[in-house]
Order: structure tokens, then sequence, then C-alpha cells
């Protein structure tokens, strides 16, 4: 028996003092109790430490702490997950939370038994419901579940396909599978990132009920990611197409570090990092939101389509 929570939760806060005390009351309303929130503030208000402070009084499974300086994205996101890990190292499961959306009360009592059901599972995650204004609501059909799939060649072609990213990234996580995918990285698109990785590491399940509401700020864009991410100038290697970014983490875990045993060695995950790479190339070649298509529309070639086409209409 663990002496902490089996359920730790963190969130990566960011100035949202107008829908925070929203997001904690559908936390404590729960049916699953065995779990606790640490709350990593990447921009700390007195606002948002007031609403804090007001429900952490109530319930002593919430934890805060300030950050001196802003860590971006993804500084803060490695931050909450480390330091509420360090609070509770005996914990089993993990998982992200934002400031801003709503988990249904049976969020964790549908998906803490989709991981104790299955050991191979590393990640289960909840149908759920974009909110893109209060009249604009649109349920995500796309469905990723890789359960009863052995072989990670083939949950690898299916996760390129089908795989949802910003949806998976929020579900639960076993932790033991995380620490091996190296949680948050410094590339592009690191919740893609780390669930290929975690593709790779084992299988994935998808609960059909609507358990989770998901408020959608902005369209994907590379330049907003850049921002978004890091703290300060982003790296020159971000400039290179996600996939680059993708497939170099991959040689370098699977194929260098051998983080795929003793399910597979380090040939088999040099080649699962190349049968990534073309793939996700054949992908992006079509896709409508491709880095080369955002590339393309920046030049005066793009900008000419773009006239051309507003002109025809």
């Amino acid at each position: 028996m663990t002496a902490g929570p089996r359920v730790i939760l963190g969130m990566a806060a960011y100035n949202r003092p107008d829908t925070l005390a929203r997001t904690l009351e559908s936390l404590l309303a729960q049916t699953y109790p065995d779990f606790a929130l640490h709350i990593v503030d990447d921009h700390p208000s007195p606002e948002v430490r007031a609403i804090v402070d007001a429900y952490a009084a109530l319930d002593r499974r919430i934890t805060y702490e300030a950050n001196d300086v802003r860590l971006g994205m993804i500084g803060n996101w490695r931050k909450a997950f480390l330091r509420t890990r360090e609070r509770y190292p005996e914990s089993e499961y993990f998982a992200w939370i934002s400031d801003h959306d709503i988990w249904h009360p049976r969020w964790l009592e549908v998906l803490v038994p989709a991981l104790d059901e299955r050991s191979e599972v590393v990640v289960a995650y909840p149908q759920m419901q974009r909110i893109y204004s209060r009249d604009d609501r649109r349920v995500v059909t796309r469905r990723f579940e890789t359960v009863g799939m052995a072989n990670p060649a083939h949950r690898l072609r299916r996760a390129i396909t089908y795989l949802t990213a910003g949806n998976a990234v929020y579900g639960l996580f076993r932790i033991s599978a995380m620490v091996r995918a190296g949680v948050f990285r410094r590339v592009l698109a690191p919740d893609r990132q780390l669930l290929i990785e975690l593709t790779l590491l084992g299988t994935f399940r998808h609960a059909a009920e609507m358990l989770w509401y998901r408020e959608v700020a902005g369209n994907f864009s590379l330049k907003r990611q850049r921002q978004m991410l890091f703290s300060a100038r982003p790296p020159l290697y971000t400039y290179l197409p996600p996939i680059v970014q993708h497939v170099a983490l991959l040689l370098w875990d699977f194929g260098a570090r051998g983080a795929g045993r003793p399910a597979f060695g380090r040939i088999a995950g040099s080649w699962y990092a190349v049968l990534f790479f073309w793939h996700s190339l054949v992908r992006e070649l079509v896709h409508d939101e491709a880095w080369w298509r955002q590339i393309l529309a920046r030049t005066p070639l793009g900008r000419r389509q773009r006239t051309a086409a507003a002109e025809s209409q």
C-alpha cells in the first residue's frame, strides 16, 4: 500500500483567474478521491493566489508554488510533473491539468481502472468536447486506441494517422512509462513527441464517455508555439520541421540510449525512428496545416495565391 495518493495531478497555471475557480470545482468534485493536486504558477498574480488559497484552505489535497521567473510552457509543464512527483514519489499515475478546462466528476473514476486493468496501458484518455465559445462546442470524433496491438511498429503507424496529441496529452499517464519517455522535451509539438514515444512503450486506451471539456484558444501555428513554449529566444533547431526534431529524439532515446529495452533493443528502436520519419513525412506533405504550407504562405508566391483565391470568391 502506497504512502501517498495513487493519482497526482500537476497544473501548469498561467494567468487564468477568470476560469481557475471553475476548474478547481470540477476537480474537487471527482468521485475518485485518492489524488493530490500541485499547482505551479508561471504568471503569479494576487488574483490567482487568492483563489488557490481559498480552495487549499478547504481541501488539503491542493498545494501551490509560484515561479520566480517565467519558464515558458515546456519548462512549466516539466516542473509541474517533477515537483508533483517529488512531493508524492510513490504515486502510480499522473495527469496534467490546465487552469481553464472542465473535468467531469467521473473522469478519474473511469480512467484509473483503465490503467489498473491492463499493465501494458501507458495512457488512458476520455472522449472530449472542444469549447471555442459559449455557443460553439464541438465533439472530437476521432478515436485513437491501441489496446491489444503488441507490435510497436503497428502502434506507431496508427498514432501517426489517428492520434490527436492535444487531446491525449491531458489523459492519465502511467508514471513509470512517462519517465522512460523523458516527460516534456525542448522541441516544437512536445506533446506529440512525448505521446509518440509512449506509443512505442505501451498501449493507449480511449474511454468513450464524455469526461473532459477543453477550451480552445486559437489555431495551431509554429510561430505561436515558439512564443508559448519557451521563456526566451527559442533554440535555433526549433526552426527545423517538427518531425526532424522528433526523429532526432527518437534516435537518441531508442537507438542510442536503448530506452525501449527490454521490449526491444537499439537496432529496433532506430528502425522505429526511421519508420516514424517516413510515415510522418508522407502525412505532412498532404496535410492542410503542414509546416511547409505555413512557410510557403509567407513567401511572395504564397501571398499571390491567397490574393488570387480571395479575388475569385
